[in-house]
Order: C-alpha cells, then structure tokens, then sequence
C-alpha cells in the first residue's frame, strides 16, 4: 500500500525511502485501521459469495486470497516469493495455500522484515532483506511470485518485470496487484507511469512475460478503500488517491516454456 497521495508530479517529492515506508506501515492510525492483520493493502471489498466486507483488515486478507487464486498450480509449487512482503502477514497467508513450497518474503525495510521474522518465520517461511530489482538468486528458481501492491514504487517495474522473468523456471507465474496513475506523485515515480491496462500488458511483453490476464479491478478495491479512508477521518488521503489512481489491475504473467 502507498504511504502517501500526492499532487506533485516532481521526481523529488517522492517518498520511498525506507524510513517514509516504516513510518507509514507502523503508524499506529493506519495500525488500528487494520486491526490485528499486519496486513497493509486497499484490500478487496466482497467475499467469494458477492457478499460486502467491512472491515479493512479482513478487505486486505480477501486481497491476499485473489491473489493466491490466480496460480492453479499451488500444489505443485516448491519455491514462492513474495516481493515486497511487508509485516510479513501476507507471506504467511500464501504459505498455508502452498502446501509443498518454501516461501520467501523479501523487503527493502530492515525494521519491516525484522517484524516478519519474529511473528511468521517457520520451517516453510523466511524473510529476505533486499530489493525488489535486483533480486539476489539464481535463474529459474521460483514456480510462481507474488508482488501484492508493489511494483509501482519499485525503482523501476520494468526492471523488476525483468526480474520476475529470470527468477522464474519455465512456465512459471507472476502475479501481481498494482495501481496505474497518468503521471508521477509521491508514491509512484516518473519511470512507473503507465495509465492504462493496454499499456500494463505491453509492459509485461518487453520484459519477456507472457500476460495471461489484466484486469482492471478498482471498483473492488480503491474506491471502496477510499470511502472506508473518508468514513474513519482520512478525507484527505482519500482525495489524493481519487486524484491520482485511474486503475488498479490484477495481473497474471508467464515466463514462456522453453524461453
């Protein structure tokens, strides 16, 4: 999730670093917003049966789910990664969908990581500090990876599409939520800029994914989360993010048999 709206299209605005990321994460508003879920994403707004969720957390949990449905071949899967893992919560959801894998959740954020380590770490689970474009392990090594509303802070997406291709064996998946905007602000830099779901798929091509599917799913995701935002006293957060995000996508990509 963004740590911030932002109106200015300055490249000096932004605020990734890592302490605006830890501020952001462990501020206690945005704790209690969540609840008990260290989860931290503008969720999805129903559940399975069509039915309105209302409460940030278990919107955030919903999310997590959609993603993991996306990969059918769960059971199979031996290596996952999760990029940009966060609290570490996230990465524990996806590890009890896999049953046979080992998942990794790699962060920026020393603070963040060291939360995910004391709360989730297990035989299966482990927490990585690095960054999301240049990813330290060797070709071929994951079945699928997730990036949950990441890759527009990323330094550049492009690179980490790129990434994505090299770590994953043939046929493997990528999955990924991500917000398009038509010009830079504080939580997403100039070189993300992408605006339309046309142009999120041409992206995944150059860097030589496959796209399966790109879907444009903001009705079920930001402007329910910016109406939960105004409902609990953040009408300015919630403007900046109405002005800013034209979509939010849920993407699925292949690396190509045999490329």
């Amino acid at each position: 999730m963004q740590s911030h709206p932002a109106d200015q299209d300055a490249n000096e605005s932004l605020r990734l670093s890592e302490q605006a990321y830890d501020t952001a994460i462990f501020h206690p508003r945005f704790r209690q917003f969540y609840g008990e879920s260290d989860l931290y994403n503008f969720g999805f707004w129903h559940d399975a049966d069509g039915q309105r969720i209302d409460h940030p957390g278990e919107a955030a949990r919903e999310l997590v789910r959609r993603h993991i449905a996306q990969d059918p071949n769960r059971a199979r899967a031996r290596r996952v990664l999760d990029v940009g893992c966060g609290l570490g919560a996230c990465t524990a959801q996806i590890a009890s969908a896999y049953p046979q894998a080992d998942v990794i959740g790699i962060n920026y954020s020393s603070a963040q990581i060291d939360h995910a380590s004391r709360l989730y770490a297990g035989p299966r689970i482990s927490f990585q500090r690095m960054r999301a474009e240049s990813i330290a392990f060797q070709d071929d090594t994951f079945d699928c990876i997730h990036a949950i509303e990441t890759a527009m802070h990323f330094r550049t997406r492009q690179q980490f599409l790129e990434e994505a291709r090299r770590l994953l064996r043939p046929g493997g998946r990528l999955i990924l939520t991500d917000v398009l905007v038509d010009k830079p602000t504080s939580f997403v830099p100039h070189e993300n800029v992408l605006p339309t779901v046309g142009a999120y798929r041409s992206a995944l091509e150059a860097a030589g994914l496959m796209p399966v599917t790109v879907e444009d799913i903001h009705a079920d995701t930001t402007l329910p989360f910016v109406r939960m935002l105004k409902r609990n006293a953040m009408a300015a957060y919630a403007r900046g993010l109405e002005r800013s995000i034209k979509a939010y996508v849920i993407a699925v990509a292949e690396r190509p048999d045999g490329s």
